[in-house]
């Protein structure tokens, strides 16, 4: 059955206290602080939002018109806010689920919730679906409508196709004109060289990230004892075998693989979380937005 809402109410209010912040996405200065509100076309790119009769076609976006065929107005002010961009993995393997939650769906909750506090700190918010291609783009944006336009291309979103991770962040890089706080939410299956280029990408041009990697609790844990067919989701692979004489390997190999993730995450100075289906996301989500505070709290009294 379709959920009617991927926002959690309660999951909400309890991280709600802690503020999200960017450390690098403005040089020398904390975002999110001493906001001009005079918007314009004059200084610095902010959001994009549809094109209404009697704009200036200068400012439009030719980019995403021929992209999506659809007109939108770049639109600048004084002194930037966050922009954030939420880029969600669609690809068949987030549709895995051994309990009640696939693990697209409890990337959506954490993006829902994370874009709410942004929205509510008056920050712009974007969002991308993606598989191998950007499947759905929402551009950044601080309007009201902004946290409704997330949710609606959630809500659409079936997990299908196979995964091209640098390949798309070197497309959404381009189409974002400027620096911006990335939050990648994705179980992370991808070579490491696509993984690596896609974060040294990031890092290049001067972005902030927060990397959230969703694992289903099987896959954590690997619980099957009879023998079991396992059967790939982003291609037409099977193998029957014999759980128990895997089991050690298995988890040493997941052990290596979730440290490299988070080797390479924190070697761009980017953050990490993981995120398990059949955990509380309020508890993994409120550790990781405190020790965002503690650092940025720490770089500004150096």
């Amino acid at each position: 059955m379709p959920r009617q809402s991927f926002f959690d109410a309660d999951l909400i209010r309890r991280i709600a206290r802690l503020e999200l912040m960017a450390r690098r996405v403005v040089d020398g200065f904390l975002s999110g602080k001493n906001r001009s509100t005079r918007h314009g076309f004059s200084v610095e790119f902010v959001e994009h939002r549809e094109y209404s009769p009697g704009d200036d076609l200068r400012h439009l976006d030719w980019k995403v018109l021929g992209r999506m065929d659809r007109y939108y107005i770049k639109r600048y002010e004084e002194e930037t806010n966050i922009t954030a961009v939420i880029l969600l993995d669609a690809s068949g393997s987030m549709a895995y689920r051994s309990g009640t939650m696939t693990k697209f769906e409890l990337g959506a909750y954490a993006a829902s919730a994370l874009g709410y506090l942004l929205h509510r700190q008056r920050d712009a918010v974007g969002l991308v679906l993606f598989d191998a291609e950007v499947r759905a783009f929402v551009p950044p944006s601080a309007k009201r409508a902004a946290v409704a336009n997330v949710a609606s291309r959630l809500l659409g979103a079936e997990p299908r196709g196979k995964t091209s991770l640098d390949d798309v962040v070197r497309r959404v890089a381009h189409d974002v004109p400027q620096r911006a706080l990335y939050i990648l939410v994705s179980d992370l299956f991808v070579s490491p060289e696509s993984l690596s280029a896609a974060l040294k990408l990031l890092a290049h041009h001067g972005n902030d990230a927060i990397v959230l990697q969703t694992l289903d609790e099987a896959e954590r844990a690997f619980p099957f004892r009879s023998n079991t067919l396992f059967r790939g989701l982003e291609d037409r692979r099977e193998m029957l075998t014999e759980p128990h004489r895997l089991r050690a390997r298995y988890l040493e190999a997941l052990g290596r693989f979730l440290e490299k993730v988070k080797r390479e995450t924190t070697a761009c100075a980017f953050d990490y979380q993981l995120l398990t289906t059949g955990e509380d996301l309020g508890p993994a989500l409120s550790s990781l937005l405190a020790f965002r505070a503690s650092r940025t709290a720490a770089s500004g009294r150096r």
